[in-house]
């Protein structure tokens, strides 16, 4: 029975992904969407709560709906780890650099406005600095995350709502907590798109 449900599950959401069509759509099409995020960490293990940062998609329309790229993005994490303890001082900013694919299905478009949703996943690049009272050195640095988003694109103005999970690799030295830690991020962004 879970089976028949899981495939009628998959035969209509193909159905419905196949009856979706963007008037004109992008396929064939290059684009250059540079966009400014501000979110909210909902599960901090040592940032802010809050974080401001840039990304860009460059997308290939490859279909009349779906767009594929890469996400390039800068995001400062502020560190807050004064309660922490063992912990003697540490780099006030973690700076990240990302590098992810994206994948991006426009649905029908309503007047102006077209809707969408998109998924991306690859590589975080940064590290920073942690020192023990016993003054061994340490670093927090990214690793990986994952996302999800949904949006409009209004005249080629695009606006979205999305939630993604950022992985961090903690210490392995002995005086810190060992392993990883993530961090679950709720943002909006804002962005234009160049064709």
């Amino acid at each position: 029975m879970k089976k028949l449900m899981i495939l009628t599950m998959i035969f209509g959401t193909m159905s419905t992904i196949a009856m979706a069509d963007v008037e004109g759509g992008h396929e064939g099409q290059l684009s250059f969407i540079p966009k400014i995020s501000m979110g909210k960490d909902i599960e901090s293990g040592f940032t802010d709560d809050t974080f401001k940062g840039i990304n860009a998609d460059i997308l290939y329309g490859a279909t009349k709906n779906l767009e594929v790229g890469a996400n390039i993005s800068w995001v400062p994490y502020g560190l807050d780890m004064k309660n922490t303890t063992g912990v003697k001082s540490y780099d006030d900013t973690l700076d990240t650099f990302g590098l992810m694919g994206v994948m991006r299905y426009s649905f029908n478009q309503l007047d102006l406005l077209t809707p969408y949703i998109s998924t991306k996943g690859g590589w975080i690049f940064g590290d920073a600095k942690v020192v023990s009272t016993s003054n061994e050195v340490s670093k927090v640095e990214g690793q990986w995350a994952i996302g999800v988003a949904a949006g409009m694109e209004y005249k080629n103005v695009n606006f979205e709502l999305g939630y993604q999970i950022t992985e961090f690799k903690e210490s392995t030295n002995p005086g810190f907590k060992k392993g990883t830690t993530q961090e679950k991020l709720v943002y909006i962004s804002l962005g234009y798109r160049f064709e």
